[in-house]
């Protein structure tokens, strides 16, 4: 009795790791392509998904449809056992409609209805959502395991327009771009463009830079004023404000407008002034003389 159960244990073991192993390789589906709609029948409508390196999905394995407010709207499971594909899978699931547009195939051959202003697609497996992609004006953004803090959107497919993944960033708005469809195939798509897109934000035109916009000019007449004033975080350009012909008279302002004075401000002065110093100084070092 004590080794059946212990045999019991192992195998439980065993099964428990083969599954958690086998649930691992989920992370590497992504969805990759999705179509809303094509010549104006939102019938044609489908979701690639792409595994770069294999994978396996499972019973509980789904792909799920979101309204802008988060509510689940459909949901599809497209395997009834654990199925597994090698790398570099293309797994397309598309409506009757989508495959004779496209003049394609689909591995299962239903999608839930997409709506193409604002809608949001994922792959779960489980109670996990392993990848999902966000477009329109969302007031509940559903996020997925690896970019649990971004709620970013991506463009609104356009009729007849892809949604593709373009990159791997787990940042909706860097990761998906609109392009051609090219279901079961690399996203080498010819790019789109709304045609209502504005300049991008980091597109706008910088603002003049001559002067900053907040500075005020000096007021006119004496800036020795009491009301000359300038704000604290405007350029102080009063060292311009030098002898015109520079020279030995060129002197720097630390106060008012220089105007001469009893010194003048220039050579003449100044020598006169170091003259009497040099004369007091000297009567006192001289001999003879009192201190």
């Amino acid at each position: 009795m004590r080794l059946a159960h212990s045999v019991s244990i192992a195998i439980a073991t065993v099964a428990g790791l083969v599954s958690t192993v086998a649930h691992a390789d989920l992370q590497d589906w992504q969805v990759n392509e999705i179509v809303t709609s094509a010549g104006g029948d939102p019938a044609v409508r489908y979701i690639e998904l792409f595994n770069p390196v294999g994978g396996c999905f499972f019973p509980s394995t789904r792909i799920e449809v979101y309204g802008p407010d988060g509510v689940l709207l459909g949901a599809v499971a497209p395997v009834a056992a654990t199925t597994c594909y090698g790398s570099g899978t293309y797994y397309l699931l598309a409506t009757s409609a989508a495959v004779a547009a496209f003049d394609t195939t689909a591995d299962f051959q239903m999608v839930p209805a997409v709506a193409q202003s604002a809608a949001q697609v994922c792959f779960s497996s489980s109670m996990s959502r392993y990848d999902c992609v966000r477009w329109g004006a969302l007031s509940q953004p559903v996020v997925d395991l690896f970019g649990a803090q971004d709620t970013s959107v991506a463009a609104a497919p356009a009729d007849g327009v892809a949604l593709v993944r373009v990159d791997t960033t787990h940042i909706v708005a860097l990761d998906w771009a609109l392009q051609s469809p090219t279901p079961r195939g690399p996203n080498d798509g010819s790019p789109w463009t709304p045609p209502d897109a504005g300049p991008t934000p980091d597109a706008r035109p910088l603002p003049d830079a001559t002067a900053p916009a907040d500075a005020r000019p000096w007021p006119p007449g004496d800036d020795d004023a009491p009301d000359a004033r300038v704000r604290a975080d405007a350029r102080n350009e009063r060292f311009l404000d030098l002898d015109p012909v520079g020279g030995a008279s060129c002197g720097c302002r630390a106060g008012g407008r220089h105007d001469g004075g009893w010194l003048g401000g220039g050579l003449g002065g100044w020598m006169l002034l170091a003259g009497l110093v040099l004369r007091l100084r000297w009567g006192r070092l001289r001999p003879g003389r009192l201190r």
